[in-house]
């Protein structure tokens, strides 16, 4: 039988743990000890206190100290998913440890909780498998933790920006979209319940903790699990993420993009008129990365970050709003705003916006942005999203289809126009394919989608 004590050394620890990978829930020790915890339907650190108390011999407890305390190792147990195309992603993102407003802002990130935390875990993934029995969970992998030494100077980065924003007095606007790898989840039961002071200002702010991002863990966990390699930026290890874009984009600041072209020595099959891409394509180049889809690059993936380009015509009339995919109504109708898909894009994404802009002398670079939504356009998105859950709940969506001069069927509805909330907008984007989607009443019903209005997008440079 395991006893964990303070003559074995960590090596040994980490053996013992790995002899867990391959193995069901069920056989990680005495059945009716494991069921014991795993019937707790409604205890969400079940399965992980099931591998501790069973497997590791070590009592479940709160206390301070690391969980293995004689080598100042915390255990931390996270779920994997797999997807419909057999690769595996990160169930959730990975809580390390809960902000003190009171006391953290006096730490350097060198010296703080969340390193000593952060740089000595041992983590234990699980796949989690919709429709089945807990008991039947396997474990994947078992392994020793440390931050990357390239992802350090991001993490502290990421630090940094959730500590001002303490010491500002802005605790109750931190948002997960505010930083790159690292983030301040929210923690507790939500609507107002887990508020806490703050010590400079006297507005409450949500309990929050640090965690790592759901789709660092994703990266993290398939380099270790499956060694997939993906491409990634050749950034320097003393640069964080947002410095490396600073300074590869500012060698092309206001310049054309001919003349672009012409420092890359790049020879693009098509004009800008003739791709919708090129613009993308240039910025990819940029970076050495072949394509348009930055986003699939290793630490645009870490830090859960999207890619678009801007372009600001001359006339503002020829100016677009941006898209983002169509709604989905059965997700708004059975969904609340913080598990939704809007909430994922604009609280949780953090976005590189690379602006051009026409003039007389051609497309010129103007300015890049590593951007994430304010807390007021965060507020207007939950109106315009709980708005329409109300009319769903009600009855109130209506139609009116009538036919024009040339014989087509005009379709309109009374869902809130541009103008009802600050920033964004919703209505039909062109579709080369079906234009119609379902209601959750089971009607037939034009395809919409959320757009940020372009007066916005204008108003970046």
């Amino acid at each position: 039988m395991f006893v964990y004590n303070k003559e074995m050394s960590e090596q040994d620890l980490l053996t013992y743990a790995a002899q867990l990978e391959g193995k069901k829930l069920k056989d990680i020790g005495e059945f009716d000890k494991v069921n014991k915890w795993l019937s707790k339907r409604k205890n969400k650190g079940a399965i992980g206190n099931a591998i501790q108390v069973v497997y590791f011999g070590i009592p479940a407890n709160s206390i301070k100290e690391a969980d293995f305390n004689y080598h100042n190792l915390e255990l931390k147990v996270t779920p994997i998913k797999q997807n419909k195309s057999k690769s595996y992603s990160s169930k959730e993102r990975l809580v390390l440890n809960m902000i003190n407003y009171e006391t953290d802002y006096v730490y350097e990130f060198e010296n703080s909780p969340l390193m000593k935390k952060s740089q000595h875990m041992l983590l234990i993934f699980y796949l989690h498998e919709e429709d089945v029995d807990v008991l039947e969970y396997k474990i994947l992998k078992a392994v020793k933790f440390t931050i990357p030494q390239e992802d350090v100077p991001t993490i502290r980065e990421d630090y940094n920006i959730i500590i001002d924003k303490i010491k500002a007095g802005k605790a109750h606007e931190i948002s997960e979209s505010d930083t790159t790898y690292l983030a301040a989840c929210t923690k507790g039961a939500g609507n107002g319940k887990d508020e806490r002071k703050q010590p400079f200002s006297t507005q409450s702010a949500k309990q929050r903790a640090f965690s790592f991002k759901q789709k660092y863990m994703t990266v993290y966990f398939n380099s270790i699990f499956s060694k997939q390699s993906i491409e990634r930026l050749n950034i320097p290890e003393n640069l964080s993420f947002s410095s490396y874009i600073n300074r590869v984009l500012s060698s092309y600041m206001d310049l054309s993009t001919t003349e672009i072209e012409e420092l890359l020595g790049y020879k693009p099959a098509k004009t800008m008129s003739q791709d919708k891409g090129y613009l993308p394509r240039l910025v990819s180049k940029i970076f050495g990365i072949e394509g348009t889809q930055l986003e699939n690059i290793e630490q645009f993936q870490k830090g859960n970050i999207k890619f678009k380009t801007i372009r600001l015509r001359q006339k503002a009339a020829d100016n677009q709003d941006m898209s983002w995919p169509n709604i989905d109504f059965h997700e708004i109708y059975h969904v609340d705003f913080e598990q939704s898909s809007w909430y994922e894009w604009f609280a949780e994404t953090k976005y590189l916006f690379v602006v051009f802009e026409d003039t007389d002398k051609g497309t010129i670079l103007r300015k890049h942005i590593l951007w994430n939504a304010p807390p007021d356009m965060l507020e207007a998105l939950e109106t315009l999203y709980n708005h329409i859950k109300w009319q769903l709940h009600n009855d109130d969506i209506h139609i009116d289809i009538t036919t024009n001069a040339k014989g087509q069927e005009v379709w309109k509805n009374n869902l809130p126009g541009k103008g009802f909330v600050p920033y964004f907008q919703i209505r039909p984007k062109g579709n080369k394919g079906s234009e119609f989607t379902t209601l959750p009443d089971g009607r037939k019903f034009k395809k919409q989608c959320l757009f940020l209005n372009k007066e916005f997008l204008h108003s970046l440079l």
